[in-house]
């Protein structure tokens, strides 16, 4: 694999010098760094053991997780370099003349082996391509050119770096040509077979922010994204395949982001889709914390026909897995799909629960997700038959080994072809089908389908199961038994429901045939559904009538047979709660009140109590009117629908009237030495007032008394003049009205 890895605190540009690289500095307005840099500027990590041994002592401490070893790696391997702060990354050149050669050859070639799980979609929708929705894991492959800001990238070329939309031809735009579309395609396609053992969502289609940073250890919605772009001025400074950090998947807080994107240049790998997805693969590999896989005398292990590491140089071979080391003079052990894991758990294995049911003419998808992982699929065989494995992905990681169990568990047939490099792109013999004569009279067979290797590594081209990985597609066709009975179906009693409640029945059962039979229905009330394997019918119906669901029972070679019921489902009971109703005497109500159950329309009647004065209650259900009198009242409220009825308990508390002043803010005028009277009153409320004036004051000569709901100012008023005051009034219940008063004085 052909690419840098750059680590944050990098001070200078990346200037490509033959095999060699050399950073030309130069100022730039970069993010801050997360350390004290240690070191001037970035330097080959062999280089730094040399000439700055505290300095690589602290890089080893740094990297100790993520580049474990580092003093040996980087004696072995002048690609890896130390940024400022001591991270760990790598600088490397492109693909060699003859595999450039090998990918312009293969351009255009098939995107998609049709009707697998992974084949292309139109062209037209490309960017709709997901690997696995929903997933808590995202790796987003962007296409379409970005502006970035504010990462570690921005360290070394500069506050922003603009990267253009993927393109073959001289047309820079996300208006991709349908050449374009295919290379895309099989980019996509290349990446998501590589982590199709995983809980991880490879997509085309733009996440969102949300599906990728990690803003803290809680969040476990996260992932990583990959720019695919012609060039720019990170390819300039390294002129390789692709750059990204080392052990970030995981990472939390704003480190999360600051190591993001990965970078794959298309200038770099060459605009093939194929070799554009390796090297996506394998940058985004160092996301999640895998190093190179190399040999004591080289950087990356090339691999040897038809089969190279992800995490080496897997361009041009057309099988490509990830490793842990089994191949000649490996300097790397890791176990990368262990690795992979810590960031994105292996999918759910197919079969968990046992042999899945596998029948005549069905094609079911499936996922190797571990070496030790074996899916088992039960089918029933009469006369000619053929069991069918293939792989799921035009650029598959699984060689696959079918094996054939009879129904002791004796084996019929172990199959596993010969894998033989086609080109850089394609290799044969990696399906797996079995032909073969059951007794006419129908059996019990399993298909186990697991990944083969070939070879005995570590030799040269040799692979084991470890990384034999992937999605794979199993059909079955054979024919019907020749004593087999037609499907007869039974259709016993159903029992009636209720609307809200709980229903289960089973009254579907079956003879003739082949087993195991799969069980489907239509015109089920609604809320009910039918359980496939068993026939049971379960759930909690929402509308009630009388419903006749037809059942429909499928054998294990596709014969059908099928019968009808009948199931009332009554309405709900009618229920009325006890309910509360809160008035204000002078304020008028309109109130319905609530039953549940029944048709859904109720007729009401009084059945005891009394209602407060002023307001009436309808046949409808509706309490309205105008409360004159306060107080607690309390009636029973009856809800009839058809011949089901239920009473429920209405009490209604009426507050007060709220005390109001009833004289305006504004009072009559007053003379000098002339005698004033005026009243100021209030209304409503729970009578028992308490008067106080909180601010302001009375004209000189005039003062106030207060009685009940009347407060009156009497006097000579001495002199001209405005006065403002402020009276405020509390009720027995603590009601509480103020205004403030004018009261004006002329000569």
């Amino acid at each position: 694999m052909t690419h840098q890895i750059i680590a944050r605190g990098i001070v200078g540009i990346l200037v490509a010098t033959g095999s060699a690289v050399a950073f030309s500095t130069g100022a730039q307005a970069a993010p801050s760094e997360p350390c004290s840099p240690a070191l001037a500027k970035a330097a080959p990590a062999a280089d730094v053991a040399a000439t700055n041994p505290k300095a690589f002592r602290a890089a080893e401490a740094r990297n100790a997780k993520t580049v474990p070893g580092l003093a040996k790696k980087a004696q072995s391997d002048r690609s890896l370099w130390l940024d400022r702060c001591g991270s760990a990354f790598y600088v490397d050149a492109g693909p060699s003349a003859g595999e450039r050669s090998a990918a312009v050859g293969t351009m255009g070639a098939a995107t998609a082996a049709a009707g697998l799980p992974l084949a292309g979609v139109p062209l037209a929708d490309t960017f709709t391509l997901e690997s696995k929705p929903g997933s808590a894991r995202t790796i987003y492959l962007d296409f379409n050119g970005e502006t970035v800001t504010g990462t570690a990238w921005n360290n070394t070329y500069g506050a922003t770096i603009t990267a253009e939309p993927y393109s073959i031809d001289t047309t820079v735009s996300t208006a991709f040509s349908d050449a374009e579309l295919t290379e895309i395609q099989k980019a996509w396609q290349t990446v998501a077979e590589d982590y199709a053992p995983y809980d991880v969502n490879v997509t085309l289609k733009d996440p969102g922010t949300a599906a990728i940073d990690r803003t803290s250890s809680s969040d476990l919605v996260y992932g990583t994204r990959a720019v695919i772009t012609n060039g720019g001025v990170v390819y300039d400074g390294c002129g390789c395949g692709g750059v990204a950090y080392v052990g970030v998947f995981n990472t939390t807080g704003s480190n999360h982001m600051f190591y993001q994107p990965a970078w794959v240049f298309s200038n770099g790998t060459t605009k093939n889709g194929k070799y554009i997805g390796e090297a996506t693969s394998h940058e985004i590999g160092h996301n999640f914390g895998l190093n190179h896989d190399g040999t004591s005398t080289a950087g990356y292990y090339s691999g040897s026909s038809p089969w190279a590491p992800i995490m080496g140089a897997s361009y041009s071979q057309p099988i490509s897995q990830w490793s842990k080391g089994q191949y000649p003079d490996a300097n790397n052990t890791q176990d990368d799909v262990t690795q992979i894991a810590t960031g994105a758990a292996y999918r759910a294995d197919e079969d968990a629960t046992g042999a899945v049911a596998l029948g005549n003419g069905a094609a079911l998808n499936g996922v190797v997700t571990k070496e030790t992982d074996a899916d088992s699929y039960s089918f029933v065989a009469a006369g000619s038959t053929t069991v069918t494995v293939a792989n799921g992905s035009p650029f598959p990681d699984l060689d696959v080994q079918l094996r054939v169990l009879d129904a002791n568990g004796a084996q019929v047939a172990l199959v596993n072809p010969t894998a033989t490099r086609v080109s850089a792109v394609q290799a044969s013999g990696l399906n797996a089908s079995y032909t073969f004569t059951a007794p006419t009279a129908g059996a019990g067979f399993t298909a186990e389908i697991r990944g083969a290797g070939q070879g005995t590594v570590p030799n040269a081209g040799a692979y084991s199961t470890y990384g034999s990985l992937g999605t794979y597609q199993v059909s079955l066709a054979t024919q019907t038994p020749t004593n087999a009975d037609p499907v007869v179906v039974t259709v016993g009693s159903l029992p009636d429901g209720t609307v809200g409640t709980a229903y289960a029945a089973s009254p579907v059962s079956a003879s003739g045939g082949i087993a195991p039979y799969s069980y489907t229905a239509t015109g089920l009330p609604a809320g009910l559904s039918i359980n496939s394997g068993t026939g049971a019918v379960s759930g909690t119906p929402t509308a009630p009538g009388t419903y006749t669901p037809a059942f429909t029972v499928t054998d294990a070679l596709g014969a059908t047979g099928s019968g009808a019921g009948t199931v009332t489902i009554a309405p709900a009971p009618v229920a009325v709660a006890d309910q509360s109703v809160s008035a204000t005497v002078g304020t008028a109500l309109s109130r319905q009140l609530v039953a549940t159950g029944g048709t859904g329309s109720y007729t009401w009647s009084l059945s005891g109590g009394s209602l407060p004065p002023g307001l009436g209650f309808s046949a409808a259900g509706v309490l309205s009117g105008t409360p004159t009198t306060a107080g607690s009242y309390s009636f029973s409220a009856t809800a009839t629908s058809g011949a089901a009825s239920d009473a429920g308990t209405v009490t209604v508390t009426v507050a007060p009237a709220p005390v109001v002043f009833v004289t305006g803010a504004t009072l009559p005028l007053g003379k000098v030495r002339s005698a004033y009277s005026t009243t100021i009153s209030v209304s409503g409320g729970t009578p028992g007032y308490t008067w106080a004036r909180t601010s302001g004051s009375l004209p000189a000569g005039l003062s106030i008394t207060y009685s009940g709901a009347v407060a009156t100012i009497t006097g000579t008023p001495s002199k001209q003049g405005s006065a403002t005051f402020t009276l405020r009034v509390t009720d027995a219940a603590g009601g509480v009205a103020t205004r403030t008063f004018t009261l004006q004085i002329k000569r």
